[in-house]
């Protein structure tokens, strides 16, 4: 799928583009999105669903998984890697495989030295609409507000993966301005 906006980069004061790359795991269709967090708003650069194929083996699933992230990693050159924490989940069927996908996010991320952060679906609809108990509507709603997308993100994964990368770039953003002031005081 394609983003509904796009950008140039913005570049962090070393040269290199400050973009966060958001993971929704998954292992039928794996949400991403590249996000610059340097501008107000933050401007989503790349987004999609990675494509798993259909009958393909636990390992062929979770190898196409890996190349897409690399690729995906050489591509954009992200700076951290944000991804959602898997949450309870009733069915361990479906549970043990997202956890397989995420140990492939979690590899590509570390053997690219990226900073790895994880978050909670709570707290990521926290940090985007202002309450951990919002429903997917209500995510991809402001997620389009908040990044000023052209048109709505509809594929739940993409957006997932968008809010992801806005949590994340908020959180950092937040932590930045304390430690400046921790510094100034």
């Amino acid at each position: 799928s394609t983003c509904p906006r796009r950008s140039s980069p913005t570049l962090d004061p070393k040269g290199s583009p400050a973009y966060v790359l958001g993971i929704d795991p998954g292992t039928t269709g794996m949400g991403y999105a590249v996000l610059d967090p340097r501008g107000e708003p933050a401007t989503v650069v790349a987004c999609g669903i990675v494509e798993v194929p259909r009958g393909a083996s636990a390992a062929e699933r979770l190898l196409a998984i890996a190349a897409a992230l690399d690729l995906l990693i050489a591509e954009h050159a992200p700076r951290a890697l944000a991804l959602e924490r898997l949450f309870f989940n009733r069915n361990v069927r479906t549970a043990m495989a997202v956890s397989e996908a995420r140990g492939v996010v979690l590899l590509c991320g570390a053997r690219a030295g990226l900073e790895v952060a994880e978050y909670t679906p709570q707290e990521v609809k926290l940090s985007v609409t202002g309450s951990g108990g919002a429903d997917k509507k209500a995510v991809q709603r402001m997620i389009g507000l908040l990044a000023r997308l052209e048109r709505p993100i509809t594929e739940d994964n993409v957006a997932d993966a968008i809010a992801i990368a806005l949590t994340h770039a908020r959180r950092s953003r937040l932590a930045e301005r304390l430690e400046a002031e921790v510094r100034e005081a």
